[in-house]
């Protein structure tokens, strides 16, 4: 098995977090579980690839 380069996991995070930010923008308002799923889903995958990136998160 090979090993994911750093900048791969940058890129595959990268391509998460904008299909989850077109996701957000197309649901309606009165999904809100599925909104809720969506944001978290997008605050952690934005951590994860700050964590990547080496930028400092919160603070």
């Amino acid at each position: 098995m090979n090993k994911v380069g750093r900048q791969d996991l940058i890129e595959a995070y990268e391509s998460i977090e904008v299909s989850l930010q077109q996701r957000i923008a197309l649901t309606p308002v009165n999904q809100f579980k599925q909104l809720l799923h969506d944001f978290t889903q997008l605050y952690r995958t934005q951590g994860k690839l700050a964590r990547l990136k080496g930028v400092s998160v919160n603070g």
